[in-house]
């Protein structure tokens, strides 16, 4: 029953899409950026360089040379998943232009993003009506290969005349060789952004100096953000060591407040007011940022959000971690509760994964692994867990609850029963009477409702289905889901208003576009319709099924295939060839094995279904073997009781008269004719002609070939 489905778009921090503030010092670099040079008309601009180059206010300063409408985004850590990236150039380019009309529904689940979503966005961006510049900074933290598909993607589809520039310590994300080849290209590296002598002395003009310029231009060799600290330092001071520099020369001669408060914010990367004043607990958040800063280690935006210096908060994190420690995990802790109050998930597991505390990675990574699931950001969600200690996992029942919910969109049974076991153990005995008081009791609830996992019986499985269904808002994206679970758990004991439930699922999900809960809904409704002997009915809805299983390419979904692959079996039983018959019972095996690990009723409800195929195929072997699977359950029994009618319409013992069926059953042991003739009170001329009547009937020749006969049939 997987949780993959996607219709929500990521969301995107204001503070993302802002370029940094060019402040009246920097130095713009004609030599660089002349009318006439190359940077001008390049249709890709790629700008790789260490830390303190000036990397950011150089693409600000191109930019702002063009007429064009300017789409800006500064990357971070979450966005190397293509569905956050996607959302983040969606927000660039719709804050850029009127005429980009963002795309709605992302995810990054196989095949379907690469056959459907890239070329939507590719539709939506070659859609707008201007050319466009789009920066994107920060690209080196972008490694996933289908987060690079979406950068390519975009600068394929941007309309003719547009200009992209991708700014990043390494640009190993984009195909540069290729577009080196075609002529696309204009790079610029660390030696290019160096300051030359005149521009070093420019610098040191900006902030009132004079002196010594072609001394430190020697001592840094250009180094841009050297340039700049040593402008504002004695003259006398040189250039040893940038750490060492930033410290004794920035945060110590700062009063014991500002220095504190520059510690907790600039440890945080990007801050605004809100923000800052929780991180750093100060009631002067905003007069420190907007006044007392004035060191060129922090960028002011027009926004309202303030970057510090990557070498700043380099310095600031060493000092954290030499001096206390457990104070940048509170200043971590209070950033990532801030994000995830908001809404911004991503950002938030940034955070919560670099504090590191138990207590603050629970409800943030539970929070956003529920929504990254129903994107289809699988390998995400597993990123994020694979980053966090395992004890931690197992010591905080949110956390392995994520691990049990993720491993089941990976199809890793079993680690999510080994998951769901840990979660067991971290909640109280008593918790299923009241799963509302608690964040993971719904989906807990659910978990066990459809994998029947630390359950008595089908009916507690049902009662818990249904307590998590009245806990879940119908606004939820799992809503669906959750009714799914209540409709199968509902005609496994019997309640005749499972096909209600299956049908009100099918069309919840695709009311909100989730594609794989709508063809289970669909599969199952099929499966219990055939059961009840709605024979027409419920072949229509396996075939419903079938049709957007296809068309979705959700086979890569385990759980999905499962469930539709077991409702064509069935449906190909009562309507297919026998050929059809034998690739349905081919193709329902192929996953079987790895379905019925976390789903507890699929094996005895597959039992009667399969042992129908196999008479069906004159497998008596299989429906014997197949037929002991059949649970007690409601539907289970119902497609066991329809497997022994037709066994017994296809019997050769069919042809045989209730006087001889007696005789038949003796007849198949030890006994001789006369023990026969004794046990049943008849004479022995009777069964030795009863007897006669059997053999000719059933084309056999001895008592021993009359012995197979009934070995194989059963």
């Amino acid at each position: 029953m997987g949780r993959k489905p996607a219709t929500l778009p990521a969301t995107t921090p204001l503070s993302k899409l802002r370029p940094p503030h060019v402040r009246h010092a920097e130095v713009t670099r004609h030599r660089l950026l002349d009318d006439d040079g190359p940077l001008s008309a390049c249709e890709v601009l790629a700008v790789c360089a260490p830390a303190g180059y000036g990397k950011s206010t150089f693409a600000v300063q191109w930019a702002s040379r063009s007429n064009r409408p300017v789409a800006w985004a500064t990357l971070d850590e979450s966005d190397n998943d293509p569905v956050v990236l996607l959302g983040t150039v969606n927000a660039a380019l719709a804050h850029a232009t009127d005429t980009y009309v963002p795309l709605t529904r992302m995810t990054a689940e196989e095949p379907t993003f690469t056959r459907f979503v890239l070329p939507a966005f590719a539709s939506a961006v070659a859609a707008v009506a201007e050319g466009l510049v789009v920066v994107l900074d920060d690209v080196h933290v972008v490694d996933d290969v289908a987060a690079q598909k979406v950068l390519r993607t975009l600068v394929d589809a941007l309309p003719i005349g547009s200009q992209v520039a991708f700014i990043g310590r390494s640009l190993s994300a984009i195909p540069l060789p290729l577009w080196r080849g075609q002529g696309r290209v204009v790079e610029l590296h660390a030696e290019d952004l160096m300051f030359s002598a005149e521009e070093t002395a420019q610098a040191f003009e900006a902030f009132g100096r004079t002196d010594a310029s072609q001394e430190v231009h020697r001592a840094t060799g250009g180094w841009p953000v050297a340039v700049f600290l040593l402008s504002q330092a004695p003259a006398s001071l040189s250039m040893t060591n940038v750490s060492e520099f930033i410290e004794t020369e920035v945060l110590d001669p700062m009063s014991d407040t500002l220095r504190d408060f520059v510690m907790c914010t600039a440890a945080l990367g990007s801050v605004n007011t809100q923000l800052a004043s929780a991180a750093s607990g100060s009631p002067y958040a905003a007069r420190f940022l907007s006044e007392s800063l004035t060191t060129v280690l922090i960028s002011r935006g027009t926004d309202g959000w303030y970057r510090y210096h990557p070498l700043l908060q380099d310095t600031v994190l060493q000092r954290w971690h030499r001096d206390d420690p457990s104070r940048l995990t509170e200043v971590l802790a209070t950033a990532a509760r801030w994000y995830a109050d908001r809404g911004m998930l991503d950002t938030a597991v940034t955070y919560a994964l670099r504090c590191e505390d138990g207590s603050t990675l629970g409800p943030v990574v539970w929070s956003a692994i529920k929504v990254a699931l129903l994107q289809g950001r699988t390998r995400t969600a597993m990123s994020w867990l694979s980053r966090i200690d395992e004890r931690t996992v197992a010591a905080e029942p949110e956390l392995s609850m994520s691990a049990a919910w993720a491993n089941v969109a990976a199809c890793q049974y079993g680690s999510v029963l080994r998951h769901l076991q840990q979660t067991l153990s971290l909640m109280p005995a008593d918790w299923r009477d009241h799963i509302g008081d608690f964040s993971i009791g719904p989906d807990l609830a659910l978990l066990l409702a459809v994998s029947h996992h630390g359950v008595a019986d089908a009916s507690e499985a049902a009662r818990l289905a249904a307590a998590a269904h009245a806990e879940v808002l119908p606004t939820d994206p799992i809503y669906p889901l959750v009714t799914v679970i209540v409709g199968i758990n509902q005609a496994l004991v019997g309640d005749p208003s499972a096909t209600t439930t299956l049908n009100e699922a099918a069309a919840l999900a695709a009311a909100a576009g989730i594609a794989s809960t709508q063809v289970e809904a669909l599969a199952l409704l099929g499966i219990v319709q055939m059961a009840l002997g709605q024979q027409s009915a419920g072949c229509d809805a396996v075939e419903r099924a079938l049709e957007i299983f296809g068309v979705q390419n959700l086979d890569q979904m385990v759980s999905t295939t499962g469930v539709v692959t077991l409702a064509k079996v069935a449906m190909t039983c009562l309507r297919g060839r026998d050929a059809d018959v034998r690739a349905a019972v081919a193709q329902q095996a192929s996953v079987a094995s790895e379905v019925q690990l976390i789903l507890g009723w699929y094996k005895p409800l597959s039992g009667g279904i399969l042992a129908l195929a196999s008479l069906r195929l004159g497998d008596l072997a299989g429906y014997h073997e197949h037929i002991s699977w059949c649970g007690q359950e409601a539907v289970c029994q119902a497609w066991q009781a329809r497997a022994r009618r037709e066994h017994a319409a296809t019997t050769p013992l069919a042809v045989l008269t209730p006087a001889e069926l007696r005789v038949w059953e003796l007849l198949k042991g030890r006994l001789t004719l006369s023990e026969i003739a004794g046990a049943l009170y008849l004479s022995r001329e009777t069964v030795k002609s009863h007897t006669g009547s059997i053999y000719r009937k059933l084309g056999v020749a001895s008592r021993r070939d009359l012995q197979d006969l009934a070995e194989r049939w059963g």
